[in-house]
């Protein structure tokens, strides 16, 4: 039995992850903590491990409590900074962590594929992500979409510099390394993710289409199992799959 402590309990993703793991005969749900009462590491005794999908601000209390208590964190909050990032990897130094932008399976599935093919491929073909969802999302683009330029910008051997969040205006020209990633915002939808590689004459469209949060939360709990065990360090879904 896996002893799970959920902040961010109350928002869309953590009321997912508090129904799947109670229905889950291999995990119990010990804590439950949100914005307006915040994590501390007196109330994580006999936690296995913390999943965090709650707000970028509530980042550092999150990470002084799971390290003051020595308890692994799995953690999908998105819209982190530079300096968050950089708290992690000092966290992580002292626990396990378990960071994504995105715990679908299929999604970091996806970003395997779409580094291989554009190993496949090779040089000349246009690069680009397109992303949708609701209209209640706050951060543009996704993690998601931002991970998986990252992973086509890594894989194309193109700096991270080509990363391009817009494209308009007169003077909107795509340029050969260029990385555009595009966001719409549309009614409930629970998201969904496209890769283009594409040259003249032909393309190649990797997507994952999302029909639900529960597959977001299923791989989260799948990663807090797999998590709960592990020594200190920074860990990512690929591990998890064995990618």
């Amino acid at each position: 039995m896996t002893r799970l402590a959920i902040h961010g309990a109350r928002g869309r993703m953590g009321q997912r992850l508090v129904a799947l793991a109670e229905a889950d005969d291999g995990l119990s749900v010990a804590a439950s903590f949100d914005v307006d009462k915040p994590i501390a590491a007196g109330a994580l005794g006999g936690v296995d491990v913390v999943i965090d999908f709650s707000v970028p601000d509530a980042l550092p209390v999150v990470l002084a409590s799971v390290v003051e208590a020595g308890v692994p964190l799995v953690l999908g909050t998105t819209g982190l900074s530079a300096d968050h990032e950089a708290e992690i990897d000092a966290a992580a130094k002292q626990i396990a962590i378990l960071p994504a932008s995105n715990f679908s399976l299929v999604v970091n599935v996806l970003h395997h594929l779409a580094a291989q093919a554009v190993g496949l491929l090779g040089e000349g073909w246009d690069l680009e992500v397109m992303e949708a969802h609701h209209r209640y999302k706050q951060d543009a683009p996704s993690g998601t979409a931002l991970a998986l330029a990252n992973t086509l910008a890594d894989a194309a051997g193109r700096s991270r510099d080509h990363i391009k969040l817009a494209r308009h205006g007169h003077d909107a020209l795509r340029q050969p390394r260029d990385i555009t990633v595009q966001s719409v915002r549309i009614g409930d939808h629970p998201g969904e993710h496209t890769v283009y590689l594409a040259a003249p004459g032909e393309r190649l469209e990797l997507r994952h289409v999302s029909t639900s949060r529960d597959s977001y939360a299923a791989g989260a709990l799948r990663a807090a199992q797999w998590l709960a065990s592990k020594p200190a360090g920074r860990y990512t879904m690929a591990d998890v799959l064995g990618l």
